[in-house]
């Protein structure tokens, strides 16, 4: 009966996460292309949004649907060569998923602790973006000879299995934990800590000069911009630890220590997929440009706060203002 209860239990909420993922980040990659010259054009932290979106995408379309159908029935019906390419692209898209984190965390620092930088260029973007898409890729590229299916009592499961070699398997965790996971967890760490310093306490000399008006708008953007970095971190943190803790697990017992059905990759699986769900919320609710309701209930007439008619507002409230002040405002934009 408690066999029962989990299985239908676990079916019902892969399902149910699925679709809100699904439909979440369709929502937000729509507004996003549909407001191209806003939102897209020379604003490095959309298109990296974006890019997370699509990441979430590719999982929760292409693979989750296989991960519903495998718990409805209780056992893996797709064969050897589906299992390993489902597998790739999973484990590929997600780290492509940790990349973009760090990726936006990288530039909302850089624009907050730097106003006076240029934005980076279209090109570069387009390379790191690129890099998010292939590093996780060939470091994953192991995982096509390592996954199998291999029979369970009376079900099949597509579980990866250990490299011969013991020495050389945990190697290989240990590159693949800290490439795809360790390394752009410590950046966005490291990055929201000064994101939540420079607006809370540390400001730039220029943003002193600001009065009245002005002053109230910096104190608004910094405590919006507080309180989403706060909300990333800690669902970023919370919703990936376990799969943390599961590769940490592999690099000192071996990559079969935890197969797929254990209880740590469960919680793990749930975690991420409970965080591809909410990314759409964290970055649509608290940014007024990806506001999702009142775009889809305004149209195009929803006001679009951007860079200038945030700094216009700001000089005509307060005449007194410097150049320094607007910029701040700007980057505060999140």
């Amino acid at each position: 009966m408690g066999n029962a209860t989990y299985h239908i239990a676990s079916v019902l909420t892969v399902g149910a996460t699925t679709l809100l993922a699904i439909l979440g980040n369709i929502i937000v990659a729509y507004v996003l292309i549909k407001r191209w010259k806003v939102l897209l054009q020379n604003r490095p932290t959309y298109q990296f949004i974006l890019n997370l979106v699509l990441s979430d995408l590719v999982v929760g379309i292409l693979l989750c649907p296989l991960e519903f159908i495998r718990r409805l029935a209780s056992t893996w019906i797709f064969g050897t060569s589906l299992c390993k390419i489902v597998a790739f692209v999973q484990i590929s898209a997600s780290g492509t998923a940790v990349m973009s984190h760090a990726l936006i965390a990288v530039d909302r620092r850089r624009c907050l602790a730097h106003p006076h930088l240029p934005k980076l260029k279209p090109r570069l973007v387009r390379q790191l973006i690129a890099l998010s898409w292939g590093v996780p890729a060939l470091v994953a590229i192991p995982y096509l000879y390592m996954f199998q299916v291999v029979q369970v009592k009376f079900y099949q499961m597509c579980t990866p299995l250990a490299i011969p070699l013991p020495w050389l398997d945990k190697l290989y965790e240990a590159v693949e934990f800290g490439v795809a996971y360790l390394f752009p967890f410590c950046v966005i760490c490291w990055c929201y800590y000064h994101v939540i310093r420079i607006a809370l306490g540390r400001q730039p000399r220029s943003s002193e000069s600001a009065h009245g008006p002005a002053r109230i708008v910096l104190r608004q953007s910094r405590k919006r911009v507080t309180k989403t970095a706060c909300l990333i971190m800690v669902a970023f943190i919370i919703c990936w630890s376990p799969t943390f803790v599961l590769s940490i697990w592999r690099i000192t017992s071996g990559t079969e220590s935890v197969h797929h059905g254990h209880t740590l990759y469960e919680v793990s699986f749930f975690g991420t997929l409970i965080n591809e769900a909410i990314n759409p919320i964290i970055y649509s609710v608290y940014d007024r440009n990806m506001n999702v309701c009142r775009y889809i209930w305004t149209g195009h007439r929803l006001r679009v706060f951007n860079e200038s008619e945030t700094e216009s507002s700001a000089l005509r409230s307060n005449n007194r203002i410097h150049n320094g002040s607007a910029n701040t405002i700007r980057q505060l934009q999140f």
